[in-house]
C-alpha cells in the first residue's frame, strides 16, 4: 500500500489540477490500436507480418497484398463479450457487454506477368480492419473513507472569486452553485467542500460512492495498397491507411450520505458526456523477403496518424441538501446546474509503428509465425486547439508518463486435407513509465481457431481472448482510494471468402 500511495502522489503531482478538456487518455486511447482481422488472422494472433497472404494482413504490412497470386475477397463479423470486474476499497461490481460489428472486408486484386524472374506479379488492395472496439460498461460501487469528489472542486477553485468561477472552471463552477463547496470563513478565494462544512468542522466521510462508466465507438482502418512480386522472392507494398474515429464518454458519478455524517448533505448526482469524431491518415510500407522456400522475412512501418477531431461536450450537477431542518422541507435544497453542450477542435499525432516478423513453412502441413511491433507512445502529442491553445503541460505529460512498448504475436497453423486447425498468442506491455499507476497494465492474448478451404471458397471460425487489468483514479485527490479495473474480452470472429 506504501508504494502504491507513492504512486498515486508523483501521478498526481504532474496532472493538472482542474483537467478539463484533451489529456494523455484521449492520446493514449487512438494511438494504441487492436486490429481486428480475418477469423484466421484473429486465430493466429495476428502474426502475419511475414506471412502476408491474408486480406487483413495488408493493413499491418501492405507487402502481404503482393504475395496474392488471383483475385479475392472476404467479410468478417464479430461478436464482442466484455466483462469488467471492478474493486473499490473493498467492495467488488462485475458487469459485462456484447456487441456485433464488422471486423474486417477487403478485396485484393493481383495479376501476374508471367515469366519466372523480376516483376512477375502487381496487386491492387482495398481493406477495412476495426482497430479498437470502445465499448464499455463499468459500475464502481463503494464506500469513500477519506475523499469527496466535492474536495476535487474544491481545489479546483481555490485562487478564483466567486464571481469568476463561471467563466475559468466548469464543474467547480456548478458545485459552488450547487452548495457542495464555498469560500472560507474570512476568505474570498479559498474553497472548501460540504464535506467539511465548508471548513467549520474536520472532514466526515464515509459517503456511498458510486461511478458508472458508459462509454461507446471504435477506430478503423481502411487501407489502399499496392504491391510488387519480384522473382518470387522479393514482395513489397505501400499505401495509404484512412482511419475513421468515433468517441463517446460518459459517466455518472453519485455520492450518497446514508449514515448522516455529513451536515445538511443527503446526495449528489455529477454526470460528464462528450463525443469525439474525427478522420486521420498515414502512409504505410513493407517488404517480405523469402530467401528460401519455407522461410519469410518481414518488416513495415506506418507514420504517424494525423488525427484531426471534432468534440461536442456536456455536464451538469444535481445535489440535495436538507439543511438542518428535521421534517421541515421548507427550506430543503435540489439545486440543478446544467451547462449547454459545447464544441471543441483540436489535432492528435499518433506515433511512428514498426512491426517485424518472421514465418516458417513446414512442408504443406503447418507453419508458425511470430511478430515483434514497437511504438514509442511518449512521441504522441496534441496541438492546433480550436482556439489557439497549444497544449504544453498536456504534451510534457505524455512526455513523462508514456513510454515505448513492445507487443509479441506468435501463431501457428496446421493443414488436415482441406480443415486447418489455428492458435495465438500475444503479449503487448504497458504504455505507461514505471512508478506511474498503470506501470504493469499488461495485455494478455489467446486466440484459436478452425477452417475450411476450397479452390475458390473458404470459411474460418475464431475465439479470440484478451486479459487486461488498470489502476482507475476517479479524480486527482492524494486521499482517494484507486479502483482496479479486470477487463476480460472474448471475440468470436466468422470469415467467409471467395477467390476468382
Amino acid at each position: 500500500m506504501k508504494k502504491i500511495a507513492v504512486i498515486i502522489a508523483s501521478a498526481l503531482l504532474i496532472l493538472p489540477l482542474w483537467v478539463s478538456g484533451q489529456n494523455m487518455d484521449d492520446v493514449l486511447r487512438y494511438s494504441r490500436l487492436f486490429y481486428q482481422g480475418s477469423a484466421r488472422f484473429n486465430a493466429m494472433g495476428g502474426a502475419f507480418t511475414a506471412l502476408g497472404g491474408d486480406i487483413s494482413a495488408i493493413a499491418i504490412n501492405p507487402a502481404a497484398a503482393a504475395v496474392f497470386r488471383s483475385t479475392e475477397f472476404s467479410v468478417t463479423t464479430n461478436m464482442l463479450f466484455r466483462n469488467t470486474e471492478t474493486s473499490y476499497n473493498g467492495y467488488y461490481s462485475n458487469n459485462g457487454i456484447n456487441e456485433f460489428n464488422l471486423g474486417n472486408a477487403g478485396l485484393v486484386a493481383a495479376g501476374t506477368l508471367g515469366g519466372s524472374t523480376g516483376l512477375v506479379g502487381v496487386s491492387f488492395a482495398y481493406t477495412y480492419n476495426q482497430t479498437n472496439d470502445f465499448r464499455e460498461y463499468a459500475v464502481i460501487d463503494g464506500v469513500s473513507s477519506a475523499s469527496s469528489m466535492s474536495d476535487y472542486w474544491a481545489a479546483g477553485a481555490d485562487g478564483y472569486y466567486t464571481w469568476e468561477l463561471i467563466d475559468y472552471t466548469a464543474a467547480p463552477y456548478m458545485a459552488y452553485e450547487s452548495y457542495l463547496i464555498d469560500t472560507l470563513s474570512g476568505s474570498f478565494t479559498e474553497y472548501a467542500s460540504i464535506f467539511s462544512y465548508y471548513g467549520e468542522m474536520d472532514p466526515a466521510y464515509g459517503q456511498r460512492t458510486r461511478r458508472t462508466i458508459d462509454n461507446g465507438g471504435y477506430t478503423g482502418d481502411h487501407t489502399i495498397a499496392f504491391g510488387a512480386n519480384i522473382s518470387n522472392i522479393l514482395y513489397i507494398g505501400a499505401g495509404f491507411g484512412f482511419q475513421a474515429l468515433q468517441y463517446t464518454g460518459h459517466y455518472l458519478h453519485s455520492e450518497e450520505d446514508n449514515e448522516n455524517n455529513v451536515p445538511d448533505l443527503v446526495y449528489f448526482n455529477y454526470t460528464d458526456h462528450f463525443n469525439a469524431y474525427g478522420n486521420g491518415w498515414n502512409f504505410k510500407a513493407g517488404i517480405i523477403l523469402r530467401p528460401i522456400e519455407s522461410l519469410r522475412l518481414g518488416f513495415s512501418f506506418a507514420t504517424p496518424t494525423v488525427y484531426k477531431i471534432d468534440e461536442v461536450f456536456y455536464s451538469n450537477l444535481s445535489a440535495f441538501l436538507d439543511n438542518d431542518t428535521p421534517g421541515d422541507q421548507s427550506d430543503d435544497a435540489e439545486p440543478l446546474v446544467e451547462q449547454d453542450p459545447m464544441n471543441y477542435a483540436y489535432q492528435i499525432t499518433t506515433p511512428w509503428r514498426f512491426n517485424t516478423g518472421l514465418a516458417l513453412q513446414v512442408g504443406k502441413f503447418a507453419l508458425i509465425s511470430a511478430d515483434f511491433e514497437f511504438v514509442d507512445y511518449s512521441k504522441a502529442y496534441l496541438r492546433y486547439g480550436l482556439d489557439g491553445y497549444d497544449f504544453v503541460s498536456e504534451n510534457e505529460e505524455l512526455r513523462s508518463e508514456l513510454k515505448g512498448a513492445a507487443t509479441l504475436r506468435l501463431g501457428g497453423e496446421v493443414r488436415l486435407g482441406s480443415l486447418y486447425l489455428r492458435g495465438g498468442a500475444g503479449y503487448t506491455q504497458s504504455a505507461y513509465r514505471e512508478v506511474t499507476l498503470n506501470e504493469t497494465s499488461d495485455f494478455i492474448h489467446l486466440s484459436g481457431g478452425i477452417g475450411y478451404r476450397q479452390k475458390n471458397f473458404y470459411v474460418d471460425l475464431s475465439v479470440a481472448g484478451m486479459l487486461n487489468s488498470e489502476v482507475y483514479m476517479m479524480y486527482p485527490d492524494g486521499w482517494l482510494e484507486p479502483t482496479y479495473i479486470d477487463n476480460r474480452d472474448i471475440n468470436g470472429a466468422l470469415t467467409v471468402g471467395f477467390k476468382f
